[in-house]
């Protein structure tokens, strides 16, 4: 099977007679990643710790974007922006838990205008907004207009929620926390996620079907969990804290300032502390780069 490649943070495989006409053979398919809470600490943008060699090596056969911005910096509203093409402003969407239809009933995603060019569109995690951790597992605030067909992954991550460390009782997702986890990848909901996708992309090559796979990692998402060798990849004696300069609170938004306040429990943390939030976070960030690179493996061996 030949397979185009989308020379993006998006990557093609190639097509199927089934649903669409011969013409359309040619017409390259696409692999959506996304990553949760994920932000510059990566080799391609020069970090000097963090191990991504998997984005990196994406990064460097497609687009780094140097000044981008998302449209809303809370998830609901970002990724339904995204995955209309609207402003916040347009879809009315600027808080989380709102559900895409009670907004828009109307509006075509991303994802059905595949639908709609004859693809075969599938959910493989968080695309749209889900409460993390709580509603991993499930279809969380997603819209089911969008896809053909959806995978909920659910690991121990989610089943060890006792064992995670917070600074906020009780609370894991809004909050500082993390878990250095027993067991393997495979165990961990993005490690499932990783295994789903490749099951889809071997059944897309098998069947000559066209698709738009959207896979969605938790992590870096709090709670950062991952197994204990990602967090012996960084530490703490190694990890800076960094500093924050004077009147620095006075020259970001008001909103931000409001947000940053409303968690005092976060700031001015203990330094062995804000090590170890750094070194949890780090961690998460590796072992999602290494399941995005086993899809990107598999897709790579499709050809």
């Amino acid at each position: 099977m030949r397979i185009r490649k989308l020379p993006h943070f998006l990557a093609g495989l190639a097509v199927l007679a089934a649903l669409v006409s011969a013409q359309a053979a040619d017409r390259p398919n696409v692999l959506f990643l996304i990553c949760d809470d994920l932000n510059t600490d990566l080799g391609c943008y020069g970090h000097p710790q963090v191990k991504s060699p998997n984005i990196d090596k994406l990064a460097a056969r497609g687009v780094r974007f140097e000044n981008a911005y998302c449209q809303y910096p809370l998830c609901g509203p970002s990724r339904a922006s995204f995955m209309t093409g609207l402003y916040p402003d347009q879809t009315l969407i600027q808080t989380n838990g709102i559900f895409l239809r009670e907004r828009l009933p109307n509006v075509k995603s991303m994802s059905q205008m595949f639908r709609d060019a004859g693809y075969f569109a599938t959910r493989i995690g968080k695309i749209y907004h889900y409460n993390v951790p709580t509603h991993i597992g499930t279809s969380g605030h997603d819209d089911p207009y969008s896809w053909d067909y959806t995978i909920n992954p659910r690991g121990r991550d989610k089943d060890d929620e006792d064992l995670i460390f917070t600074l906020t009782p009780g609370q894991f997702g809004g909050t500082l926390s993390w878990l250095a986890a027993e067991g393997t990848d495979e165990e961990q909901t993005d490690g499932i996620s990783a295994a789903e996708a490749i099951e889809q992309l071997e059944k897309y090559a098998k069947h000559q079907t066209p698709f738009y796979l959207a896979v969605g990692l938790f992590r870096p998402h709090t709670p950062y969990v991952s197994p204990k060798n990602y967090f012996d990849l960084y530490p703490t004696d190694q990890i800076t804290v960094p500093t924050e300069p004077e009147g620095y609170l006075d020259t970001i938004p008001e909103p931000a300032r409001q947000s940053i306040r409303r968690k005092k429990d976060q700031i001015d943390l203990p330094n062995d502390l804000a090590k170890q939030a750094i070194q949890a976070y780090h961690a998460s960030i590796t072992f999602a780069d290494t399941q995005l690179g086993h899809i990107l493996d598999a897709l790579d061996r499709l050809k």
